[in-house]
């Protein structure tokens, strides 16, 4: 039962964090997911590539 309350005043905490955020500071949109899934898979995919580059300079 305690895990519970606990996991509701966490819950209301972030809500209501983020509807101050969201009245008081300007904040962009974020992106759809599946954007976002294709550029972090690009930049590790990259990152890795330059990893590899390095290791085989040695």
């Amino acid at each position: 039962m305690s895990k519970m309350i606990k996991a509701i005043i966490i819950f209301g905490a972030g809500v209501y964090t983020g509807v101050y955020i969201a009245q008081n500071y300007k904040i962009d949109k974020v992106e759809d997911p599946k954007i976002l899934f294709e550029k972090a898979q690009t930049f590790i995919k990259t990152k890795i590539d330059e990893f590899d580059g390095k290791k085989g300079d040695k």
